[in-house]
């Protein structure tokens, strides 16, 4: 259409200006992100997608209003709005919805329309690998959500395991919920913006972002190597897939390489190993108490222990041998609220007694036959008084339990971002002798 050639030829004339590393060609298609990241030679366009999505359309909900955009929709929807404006020399994707230009298509845009690449290059400044015309192969920075299942007890989040959004989902189905009163007395899913940095000495043996997954049990590793790993490699943060054969909860991105393309193990929920203080010592039994809130979860790690063993957590993550995590916490969501129970003692407790009293009073008839409510009965795939948890094998049942945490937790953080993209946990294997290697530090 004559519109598509001036828009082309318009195009056309700015690329001149333009420098080799941000070009455009409306020839081709090109994704500016890939995994989370712009890719090498979009980064301008991949910075201000990357906000866009992240940042903008949270920060300034007028500048998207009608183009059919929501707070989930792919990067390659939000480079299409950023295309369509002519904004940050972006191409044209290669895949993406219907998206419309919205007002910043307008010839008429006020200077705040016009910022959006401003504020993608602002904020990018404040993270100096992002500066990076590419980033260089080795340990990278990774910035992602992370979450907990937990009853009420507060500790940190070290010599600890959490998960990303489908791997705590499939933890609660799987292991609390089937369990009345729940396991643990869980009643909340704790969430947590960890960013994660591995260490030069484990990149240098494996060329892999994530170690291997390691069972934390009253903050003592409880898996045999723990010990070989950290000595050899610093304290690494670990990682390991769930099976989706268990539950169907599926992760936003792809979580795994080792999967065929397009299958669903793709996106297999994750599970996470965070290294602390002392990882060798825990708690004794008499000291744990899942409801304490400030349970002292470091109470049986000797001091000689901990200075010689400090654990990955710190500050800001580095990538040194005692600085591979660090993180803020970003909200928790009652499990009542989420599943739709006013009163979870009353849910599973009182009502069956409640009803045993009426019809013992002939307040009901004396046939009438009350019920046990249970959150989730495996056998049947279903709960008894409520249906939130219904169809553990059902995709699409298990996305919409997932987008309900998500909406809960934006109706309760507005500030949070909705959701942010997750590495994948690309771990291959351990080698036989490799902790007797020499540790290559550079």
């Amino acid at each position: 259409s004559s519109s598509s050639s001036s828009s082309s030829s318009s195009k056309s004339s700015k690329s001149s200006d333009q420098s080799s590393d941000d070009n455009v060609d409306d020839t081709t298609c090109k994704n500016a992100v890939a995994f989370g990241r712009p890719v090498k030679g979009q980064r301008k366009c991949g910075k201000a997608v990357k906000w866009a999505k992240e940042h903008g359309f949270f920060e300034h909900k007028s500048w998207y209003a009608g183009t059919g955009l929501t707070a989930e929709s792919p990067y390659e929807d939000f480079q299409m709005y950023l295309y369509l404006n002519e904004k940050a020399n972006c191409p044209r994707p290669c895949s993406a919805s219907d998206v419309k230009a919205g007002k910043l298509s307008s010839d008429n845009s006020s200077d705040d329309d016009k910022s959006v690449e401003a504020s993608a290059s602002k904020s990018d400044e404040s993270n100096p690998e992002s500066t990076k015309p590419s980033p260089p192969a080795g340990p990278l920075a990774h910035t992602f959500y992370m979450y907990r299942a937990q009853s009420k007890a507060s500790y940190p989040l070290e010599n600890i395991n959490a998960a990303d959004l489908a791997g705590v989902m499939w933890y609660l189905h799987n292991e609390v919920v089937q369990n009345t009163p729940r396991k643990y007395h869980i009643d909340r899913i704790k969430r947590y913006k960890v960013t994660i940095k591995n260490t030069w000495e484990f990149w240098n043996a494996h060329k892999r972002q994530f170690s291997a997954f390691v069972a934390y049990d009253a903050a003592r590793c409880s898996t045999p190597v723990c010990k070989d790993i950290y000595h050899q490699y610093g304290f690494v943060v670990g990682c390991q897939i769930c099976d989706t054969k268990v539950a169907a909860y599926l992760a936003k991105d792809q979580t795994t390489w080792n999967c065929k393309k397009g299958e669903d193990n793709c996106r297999a929920p994750l599970w996470y190993s965070l290294p602390g203080p002392c990882p060798a010592m825990g708690m004794q039994n008499e000291d744990i108490n899942p409801n304490k809130v400030g349970l002292n979860v470091n109470k049986a790690k000797s001091p000689e222990c901990v200075k010689r063993m400090p654990g990955g957590h710190c500050k800001s993550a580095t990538g040194a041998p005692d600085c591979t995590y660090s993180y803020e916490e970003a909200g928790e969501i009652k499990l009542d609220e989420l599943v739709g129970i006013d009163d979870y003692n009353e849910f599973w407790n009182i009502s069956y007694t409640r009803c045993a009293n009426k019809v013992a009073r002939g307040e009901l008839p004396k046939h009438h036959k009350c019920q046990h409510n249970k959150e989730y009965v495996k056998h049947l795939d279903k709960g008894i008084g409520t249906s939130f948890w219904d169809g553990i094998h059902d995709k699409q049942k298990c996305t919409d339990r997932m987008d309900a945490v998500r909406r809960l937790y934006k109706k309760h953080y507005p500030s949070f971002p909705l959701s942010l993209p997750e590495p994948a946990c690309e771990f291959d294997m351990y080698y036989d002798g490799e902790f007797k290697w020499k540790i290559n530090h550079t």
